[in-house]
């Protein structure tokens, strides 16, 4: 289902950024061998989006959200190779990026599952985790409009 007032993800994220390049849209078997691997369950939200485009960028090539391979691939990165440099990224589903260096994610409760549509930044130079967005569409519209605002200031 398409976000509120947009008849899809990708004009609702041209509304925003117009510099936006898409990627090709994913397929549900790609979803499945992701969600198999990293033993979670996609956010419908997620799932919509990236069969709609397997990722975007924009922001001078900041990666907004990541294709399916990129996201399986960060996952298992940040869970293997940072455990002693960080908290464990086990209860996160990093999907995208700041160019800064911050990701974004959604929350994996104990049992495994995305319960909640609630968006999370991970700050590199901290390892805060707080809250950003309560879906993904407020994500989008709060991650691409304040790049617009640090562009005026």
């Amino acid at each position: 289902m398409p976000p509120f007032n947009a008849s899809s993800w990708k004009q609702l994220v041209k509304s925003y950024a117009s510099d936006a390049e898409f990627a090709s849209p994913t397929t549900e078997a790609q979803i499945a061998a992701l969600e198999q691997s990293l033993a979670v369950q996609l956010p419908s939200e997620l799932r919509e989006f990236l069969l709609e485009a397997d990722g975007f960028s924009a922001d001078y090539g900041s990666r907004v959200i990541w294709s399916v391979s990129h996201i399986e691939q960060e996952n298992r990165e940040f869970r293997k190779s940072f455990r002693e440099l960080y908290m464990p990224f086990d209860h996160l589903l990093l999907f995208g990026d700041h160019s800064g260096g911050d990701h974004y994610a959604f929350a994996i409760c104990v049992d495994g599952q995305i319960r909640s549509p609630d968006i999370y930044c991970w700050d590199h130079e901290t390892d805060g985790r707080a809250w950003f967005a309560g879906r993904l569409e407020q994500f989008l519209d709060t991650r691409l409009k304040k790049e617009d605002d640090d562009d005026v200031a």
